[in-house]
C-alpha cells in the first residue's frame, strides 16, 4: 500500500491551528524545525508555558539542558539536552555547536524518559536557546549555572538568555578558587538587578559581593546553602520576602537580637525566614528565646513562638532542636 502523507500545510488556517494546539510540547518543537513556515505557524500561537529552565552544566556533566514545564502538571516536563562535542565535555561558548538534541520527558520523577533524538540542525547552543524560547511564551524563565573551569562570556549570556526571573548557581570543586569567585560575581552582578529569586549552592562569595550585598537587592526569595557565614548585619540588611540559609557560623544571641530588632521595625519586607544552624553548640533554648513567650509543643524538641512587630505584622516561627544542629523557620 502506498503511503499517503497527511496534507497538514494545506489545511485551512483555523483547522491547522486546532491541530497544532493538540500537539505535545516536543511535537510542537519538532514541527517548528520542519521549515520557516512551520516555525512561523507555531510561533504565532504564542503557546503559554508555566516555566522554562535553562541549565548550563559545563564540564560537570558536559551538557546544556532546556526544560519546559507543561501547562498541565500531569503532562510532566519536557527536556532538551544538548551535549558538548568537546572530549572534556566543557561548554566554552554559546557559539559552540552541540552533538545533537536529546528529547526526554519527566513525570513525577527526577529521571527522564528519552523520547527521541534530533539533529543539531547546524545551530549552536545560543541559537537553540533562542529558538525554543521564541516559540513558547514562558511565564517564568530561570537559569542554572555550574561554577567550574568552564566559563561563558557574560555579555553573550545577557544577549542570548530571555529575561530571567530566577538564577541558581552551583559550585563544583574545580570552581572553589579565585577564578570561580570572580565568575560567580560576574553572573550575579549581571542578573541580580532583574531577577526575583536567587539560590546559591556552595558558591564562594567575597567581600565585594557578600551575603549582605545580595540581600540588599530587591528579591522575593534568597536561598544560600553550604555553611555560609551569617552575621547580624547580614540579617538586618535583608531586603527580601523569603530568606533561607544553612550556616555553621552564627550565634543564637545574634538571632535573638535580630528578632527584637524586627519587633521594632527592622526588615519590614521579610515575611519568611528559615535558618539551619549546623553548629552543635547552638542548642541553648534560653539564649535564642530570651524575652519571648513560647508555647510548649507535643514534641519536647520543638518550641512555638509568636512575635509582632511595630507595624502590627504577626509572625509565628517554630524552633526545632536536632542532634546535628538547630532549625528555625517562620510559618
Amino acid at each position: 500500500m502506498t503511503e499517503i502523507r497527511f496534507p497538514f500545510l494545506s489545511l485551512p488556517i483555523d483547522l491547522g491551528v486546532k491541530v497544532m494546539k493538540t500537539m505535545s510540547l516536543h511535537e510542537q518543537t519538532a514541527y517548528s524545525l520542519a521549515s520557516k513556515k512551520s516555525y512561523s505557524k507555531i510561533k504565532s500561537l504564542r503557546l503559554p508555558i508555566p516555566k522554562v529552565l535553562i541549565r548550563i552544566h559545563g564540564e560537570l556533566f558536559g551538557f546544556m539542558e532546556i526544560s519546559l514545564a507543561a501547562k498541565d502538571i500531569t503532562d510532566g516536563e519536557i527536556s532538551f539536552k544538548l551535549q558538548s562535542q568537546r572530549s572534556d565535555g566543557m561548554i566554552t561558548s554559546l557559539d559552540d555547536i552541540p552533538v545533537n538534541l536529546e528529547v526526554s520527558k519527566t513525570l513525577f520523577s527526577p529521571f527522564g524518559h528519552k523520547l527521541f533524538d534530533l539533529s543539531n540542525q547546524g545551530m549552536c547552543f545560543g541559537e537553540w536557546i533562542q529558538h525554543i524560547c521564541s516559540i513558547f511564551q514562558g511565564k517564568h524563565y530561570g537559569a542554572e549555572f555550574t561554577i567550574g573551569m568552564s566559563q561563558l562570556n557574560i555579555q553573550s549570556l545577557r544577549n542570548i538568555l530571555p529575561e530571567l526571573r530566577s538564577v541558581q548557581l552551583k559550585c563544583s570543586r574545580s570552581g572553589r578558587n579565585q577564578q570561580g569567585v570572580l565568575y560567580a560575581q560576574s553572573i550575579l552582578k549581571a542578573f541580580l538587578p532583574d531577577v526575583e529569586n536567587v539560590s546559591l549552592f556552595s558558591v564562594p562569595l567575597h567581600e565585594s559581593l557578600s551575603v549582605q550585598h545580595i540581600g540588599l537587592t530587591n528579591l522575593k526569595m534568597l536561598r544560600i546553602y553550604g555553611n555560609r557565614k551569617l552575621k547580624l548585619d547580614d540579617l538586618i540588611s535583608l531586603n527580601v520576602k523569603n530568606f533561607r540559609i544553612d550556616t555553621d557560623q552564627t550565634t543564637l544571641r545574634d538571632l535573638n537580637r535580630f528578632f527584637k530588632l524586627w519587633m521594632k521595625g527592622s526588615n519590614p519586607k521579610l515575611k519568611k525566614l528559615s535558618i539551619y544552624l549546623r553548629n552543635g553548640n547552638n542548642s541553648d533554648w534560653s539564649v535564642l528565646l530570651n524575652g519571648f513567650q513560647t508555647e510548649e509543643s507535643e514534641d519536647a524538641q520543638v518550641k512555638n513562638v509568636t512575635i509582632q512587630n511595630c507595624f502590627g505584622l504577626v509572625s509565628n516561627f517554630g524552633v526545632l532542636l536536632q542532634l546535628s544542629g538547630l532549625y528555625l523557620a517562620t510559618v
